[in-house]
């Protein structure tokens, strides 16, 4: 092919691309009405009763919930939906619920003060030290509110010592499923970065250098798509697109920790991504997505919060089943479904993702320190 050729092809590629951009951002320009909040607040509640509801309340297990992936994750997820509606260990409807909860997450940290033992995922091990963060100065027992303190502490030093880690060139900074692996990816890193974050607000003296180099990890992860838009990709140097949920917690991550980063371009890029009941930019992961996407959609706010968040309540409520519950898009993966994480994981999701503006969770608060 003669250069003048190749090079006609890909005029005519970047054509076509500009072109779908700009179709998908007619799209995204439909109004949606906003959901009553009154309805929402309801589809909260019988959520949250759900969860109390099916909450294990004695013996060994006392404190999860039925499930065949992670229980420890899935329960915190639980409890940080409780805590993300006001109910607080010794205070609220829940409270006992909450306590339940904290318990038994407390007990599975190993002597190292790992968390993640349930299939050696340093995904779980950053969910239950969130909940355990998050749970932090509620006690009206001071000597419960100073072991539950080491108990964080503990947890931090497991994350800060598995960045340091050695690792591949163009893997440093990040985190990947296991404490000691030489990997990294943005899925599992942003989730360190979060609970990282969550500390330094609760007080905790977080190095600053773990920050920076988690966010150089996750910046060289940006790729462009089309016309200066595009999105992040789930690991640097190994996947070649950048995929919706992985932008949105890179937004979500970049927004609260450096509030002056500009990723408008990445916000053109998950415009394209509006709420739906599943479908292929969910991957077969639609709470875990649309978490992130939430997330990521709220800290930018203005009229891409309000559509996206109205979208997103509209389906949230009309799959919601009639005893308070909430199940799977049917082209779902089986992990996050109900042969593995199970209904208490879809319901806990639905239910913080329908408590966002709430702002009650230290991991949602844009400060670089509360003092």
């Amino acid at each position: 092919m003669t250069t003048f050729a190749t090079n006609l092809k890909w005029i005519a590629i970047f054509v076509l691309a500009v072109g779908k951009w700009s179709a998908l951002a007619q799209e995204s320009t439909e109004v949606v009405v906003p959901v009553d909040p009154a309805r929402v607040q309801a589809a909260v509640a019988g959520g949250l009763k759900w969860l109390a509801d099916h909450q294990i309340k004695e013996g060994r297990d006392a404190g999860s919930w039925e499930c065949r992936q992670y229980p420890s994750a899935v329960a915190s997820f639980a409890g940080l939906a409780f805590l993300a509606n006001g109910h607080m260990p010794g205070r609220g409807k829940y409270s006992n619920e909450v306590t339940r909860t904290l318990n038994y997450v407390k007990a599975g940290m190993t002597q190292d003060g790992y968390l993640g033992t349930q299939g050696n995922s340093m995904y779980v091990h950053a969910i239950c030290s969130l909940f355990g963060l998050s749970c932090l100065g509620m006690s009206m027992d001071l000597k419960d509110d100073q072991e539950l303190a080491e108990w964080c502490r503990k947890s931090l030093k497991v994350i800060t010592q598995a960045q340091k880690i050695p690792k591949r060139n163009g893997e440093q900074g990040g985190w990947r499923y296991s404490p000691t692996t030489g990997e990294s990816d943005l899925s599992v890193t942003s989730w360190q970065m979060l609970t990282l974050h969550s500390a330094r607000q609760c007080g905790y003296p977080i190095d600053p250098v773990c920050f920076q180099e988690g966010l150089r990890y996750i910046d060289s992860g940006w790729k462009e798509v089309a016309g200066g838009v595009g999105g992040f990709v789930y690991r640097p140097g190994v996947s070649k697109e950048p995929e919706a949920g992985i932008s949105g917690s890179a937004v979500f991550i970049k927004s609260i920790i450096e509030p002056d980063a500009d990723v408008g371009k990445t916000r053109e890029f998950l415009r394209q991504f509006p709420p739906a009941w599943g479908g292929a930019h969910y991957n077969g992961y639609f709470y875990f997505v649309s978490f992130y996407l939430a997330q990521g959609m709220l800290q930018q706010g203005g009229s891409d919060w309000d559509s996206y968040s109205a979208a997103l309540q509209k389906i949230l409520l009309e799959h919601q089943e009639g005893d308070g519950h909430w199940a799977f898009p049917s082209d779902n993966r089986p992990i996050e479904g109900e042969g593995g994480v199970g209904a208490t994981y879809a319901t806990a999701m639905a239910v913080l993702m329908l408590s966002l503006e709430k702002q009650y969770l230290p991991m949602y608060q844009r400060q670089m320190r509360l003092y």
